[in-house]
């Protein structure tokens, strides 16, 4: 599966974005914090004054740094959402939200999107007691997700387990125990994992 495998600090910088609030990286050892201007020589002294179009492929930009998506998935999502006669901007969210990574991570079986798709293609996880290995695939209410048994104990979950263990669990997803979660609705009401205009997105792609 294609994904992004360059410079994220340097993007995120660019993006004027925080990766820890992304990578569940230490903020005191997050550059994007530090250093919280453009990379390059004259970056700290860089004025960009951006144009409309700048200010849209900024926010689509945004979006796929903070869902991990390539250019031809991201706008897919936004023609599927444009689709469902609804509003589109919410749309792209609950779509984005009902992935199998993203359901993951909000329910703190990761410290990031990154690590919760890994541990989605390893196969960490069961779908209603089957395997499951496609991080992109969209869950519906009603779904129940383990995490394996031989992992309950294994040294990365311990570490896991306590690093996010303050993490508020948004309310579609209903947590059974420490290994299981259920999905019990659609992500309506869920903050993007970064501050995104999605209207400027659906601009970019009008």
């Amino acid at each position: 599966m294609a994904r992004y495998t360059g410079p994220r600090t340097r993007r995120a910088r660019r993006l004027g974005v925080a990766l820890a609030h992304l990578s569940g990286k230490d903020p005191d050892k997050d550059s994007s914090l530090r250093k919280p201007y453009p990379p390059g020589q004259h970056g700290p002294d860089k004025m960009v004054k951006r144009t409309e179009y700048g200010v849209r492929l900024l926010e689509k930009q945004k979006l796929k740094l903070a869902y991990e998506l390539l250019e031809h998935q991201c706008r897919k999502v936004v023609a599927r959402a444009k689709r469902t006669g609804e509003n589109a901007a919410s749309q792209i969210q609950v779509i984005l939200e009902r992935r199998f990574d993203v359901m993951v991570y909000r329910a703190g079986f990761a410290t990031s999107l990154r690590q919760a798709r890994q541990l989605v293609r390893h196969g960490s996880f069961t779908l209603d007691g089957a395997k499951a290995n496609m991080p992109g695939q969209e869950l519906r209410p009603g779904v129940v997700i383990k995490l394996k048994e031989r992992f309950h104990h294994h040294a990365l979950f311990v570490s896991i387990f306590a690093r996010v263990a303050s993490r508020q669990i948004p309310g579609h997803i209903k947590k059974n125990g420490p290994f299981e979660f259920t999905v019990t609705g659609e992500p309506l009401d869920v903050e993007p994992l970064l501050p995104i205009e999605l209207t400027r997105v659906i601009e970019f792609y009008a």
